[in-house]
């Protein structure tokens, strides 16, 4: 009842409100300020977003790693306000002459600065505090009073540029012949009385100058290079930059057309839509033809021998053989953190034969990337070798080579690609770009500079050779066929094209034919508008056949169905007493990155967010929501089928299925990172230190759970421990 009130009061003083003469010309003035409006609350709000409502997505982009990067945000930030409150301001100035509305009020230079000050504020405390858990406190102070003089530096360098141009008669000139040219019709607005540009107008162009000096300055210096340690900008400055260049442009289109009536966002939207058409625009991934070697041509004819494979990877076994699938989950950079921890773990605690006994790791998404930082470290005797990296100066904090690759941060690169390639095609201008040049390539060569050898590039042609000789089992990077919903399995080897289980293979695809590592995982990890969804750039292949891809977690997130299916189709063969193979126990592995969701957990005693988060952001987070707990239940029950299938089977097999899930805040060992419920796992492509030593921690505490001890004693049950095995308890 108190809430109809409420509505009625409220309504009642808008209703007189709007009938009163001043409140006409106050709605067309909220109109034409449309754009700084947004903006300004865009500003505002962006941090609250990120600290409070979507911070598993955001929080991150607010943590930054060093003095200098904090500096440039403060600036960034500050020079974002200012373009939103210029372009308010001249609308304010030159409304009444150009739309023929009342005067109002005049905002001086001075509140001008203020408010642009005012407007970035949130956003510079939000930086400051999140990257306490990265900076010293005298860190801090140092990018925020750099960062503030700076910012103050660019109003004062702004204020300089325009004088300069007011002071010189040619280039005076110049300007007012340009607006008198695309003003022709009325320049009531652009020029005044006396033959200048009107109020504001210059102010906007002395900082488009300096905009587009930075614009194309940061984007030669912070071009992703395949090489460690590069420089690289946070990606929260290439989001400020597009505000700040978006606020300058979309704000004087508004201005220009509003006279005709004529809306600038269907336009926008039509000429972005007719380019793409023209230019027939899409986004592309590299496949190149296959270069067959001599000594490689037996095992590229064989790629689909998986009993040859698997005599090999197994020949370190002696009598009946374990087989162990690795079935590895999506969910960003948390999954490609958090495979590589629990597979690196396990050598550690079960021995290197543990990692030799790896016939198949199935992989999405993040899992996939991580996948490949974990394959790309395993020497020529079968399993993973490698060095420890410092990754925190507080904690001292060690990580391995192939966790340091995987959690590595890849938000940068794709902030870059997004601003320097992908925004120039959205705009309607493809043809400034190459068209094999996007984010999703960015973040390829990001990947790259990450690799045991950053500079020889690694294919399934070269992994193929390692798999035949048994270095490296068999991997296959789950994606998912936009046009019909199929999986797409990208991997060395051949599985083929089974139109009732919906898969293809690449060798089926894309015969003769090869892709680099990178690339695939890249596809796989198609995350949702972080790396776009896109084709082969091979021109003699059938449109019909030249599909999408998409990332392989809208197929199936957990890499199971392709390892179960895998198995399922091929264990008579190996387990029949006639096949030297010899194979009568699998171990299933399902790795999750997230933790498994309490039982107690009903949605009778569910308290959810209000209606317009969920018009909102429901969607978003309904998706992110169901498919891990939804995937972990059927898993259990397809594996718990497959198991009695073939413990009742003539040739038997022990099949043993473990899901291994990040743990949750009930775990002691990992309490201080949920202390007062702050720490989630992220679902962005960054991890900050503090998450990093979440995972670390993370495989610290299940592993002496009980699941882990189960898979202990259950694989040194099945195995002797060869001669390269080392654990902790020799």
């Amino acid at each position: 009842m108190k809430k109809i009130i409420w509505f009625l009061a409220v309504l009642a003083v808008l209703a007189t409100w709007l009938l009163s003469c001043d409140a006409v010309w106050v709605w067309k003035y909220l109109f034409f300020l449309r754009l700084p409006i947004l903006m300004g609350l865009f500003l505002l709000l962006l941090p609250k977003l990120a600290k409070d409502w979507l911070p598993a997505m955001l929080r991150n982009l607010f943590v930054l790693r060093t003095k200098w990067q904090l500096a440039v945000i403060i600036m960034s930030a500050i020079g974002a306000g200012t373009s939103v409150i210029s372009v308010a301001a001249i609308i304010l100035d030159n409304a009444p002459d150009r739309f023929d509305v009342p005067p109002t009020i005049e905002i001086s230079e001075f509140w001008q600065y203020g408010i642009a000050i005012a407007l970035s504020l949130y956003i510079c405390i939000i930086a400051i505090d999140l990257s306490k858990e990265k900076l010293k406190n005298e860190d801090r102070l140092w990018g925020t009073f750099v960062g503030a003089g700076l910012g103050i530096g660019l109003l004062f360098f702004v204020s300089f540029i325009r004088q300069w141009l007011s002071s010189n008669a040619f280039l005076k000139k110049t300007l007012v012949d340009i607006f008198s040219f695309i003003t022709k019709h009325d320049a009531l607005g652009y020029i005044n009385p006396d033959g200048e540009l009107s109020t504001g107008h210059l102010t906007a162009i002395a900082y488009l100058i300096i905009g587009v000096v930075i614009y194309i300055t940061v984007g030669l210096l912070f071009k992703p290079k395949s090489k460690r340690e590069r420089p690289e900008a946070p990606a929260l400055l290439y989001v400020l930059l597009i505000i700040s260049m978006v606020t300058l442009f979309y704000g004087g289109a508004t201005f220009y057309f509003d006279y005709f009536r004529i809306p600038v966002l269907v336009i926008f939207i039509s000429f972005s839509v007719v380019s793409y058409v023209a230019f027939d625009v899409d986004h592309w991934f590299q496949v190149n033809e296959f270069k067959k070697k001599e000594d490689n041509k037996k095992v590229d004819s064989d790629s689909n021998n998986f009993h040859k494979i698997l005599d090999k990877r197994l020949q370190h076994q002696e009598g009946e053989r374990t087989l162990v699938i690795i079935c590895a989950s999506g969910g960003g950079i948390q999954a490609a953190g958090w495979t590589v921890q629990v597979l690196s773990g396990l050598q550690e605690l079960l021995g290197n034969s543990f990692t030799k006994a790896i016939g198949l790791i199935s992989a999405v998404s993040g899992g996939s990337v991580g996948t490949m930082y974990y394959l790309d470290n395993f020497n020529k005797d079968g399993f993973l070798e490698e060095k420890e990296t410092e990754i925190s100066n507080k904690t001292k904090t060690k990580v391995t080579d192939s966790f340091y690759a995987a959690t590595k941060d890849s938000l940068d690169a794709v902030g870059w690609g997004l601003v320097y390639l992908d925004l120039w095609r959205f705009i309607g201008f493809p043809f400034l770009v190459s068209p094999e040049c996007d984010r999703g390539r960015a973040v390829e060569i990001d990947w790259q500079g990450e690799m045991k050898d950053t500079n020889k590039t690694k294919t399934f042609g070269t992994w193929r050779k390692q798999i035949f000789d048994g270095e490296i089992p068999i991997p296959v990077f789950n994606a998912t066929l936009v046009e019909n919903g199929w999986r797409f399995l990208m991997t060395p080897v051949t599985f083929g094209e089974a139109p009732e289980k919906k898969y293809i293979d690449f060798n089926t695809l894309f015969k003769d034919y090869d892709m680099n590592v990178v690339t695939a995982a890249r596809l796989s990890a198609t995350f949702p508008y972080v790396s776009p969804i896109c084709r082969s750039n091979r021109v003699d292949i059938p449109n019909q056949l030249n599909y999408h891809v998409a990332d392989g977690g809208y197929f199936d997130n957990s890499g199971f169905v392709t390892a179960a299916e895998w198995l399922d189709e091929h264990l008579n063969e190996w387990s029949d007493p006639k096949n030297n193979l010899k194979l009568k126990r699998v171990l299933i592995l399902q790795i999750n990155p997230f933790p498994l969701p309490p039982e107690s957990a009903s949605i009778k005693n569910v308290q959810g967010n209000g209606g317009w988060f969920m018009a909102t952001l429901g969607p978003l987070l309904a998706m992110f929501k169901v498919r891990d707990p939804v995937l972990a239940s059927r898993n259990a029950k397809e594996a718990d089928l497959l198991v009695k299938k073939w413990e009742n089977s003539k040739n038997k097999v022990d099949i043993q299925y473990f899901p291994i899930f990040f743990p949750s805040k009930s775990e002691n060992a990992v309490s201080k990172f949920y202390k007062d419920d702050q720490y989630r796992p992220p679902l962005s492509w960054r991890l900050t230190d503090k998450e990093k030593e979440a995972i670390k921690e993370g495989w610290e505490a299940i592993k002496i759970e009980e699941n882990i001890q189960n898979i202990k004693q259950l694989w040194h049950k099945w195995n002797k421990p060869d001669s390269t095995d080392r654990t902790p308890e020799d």
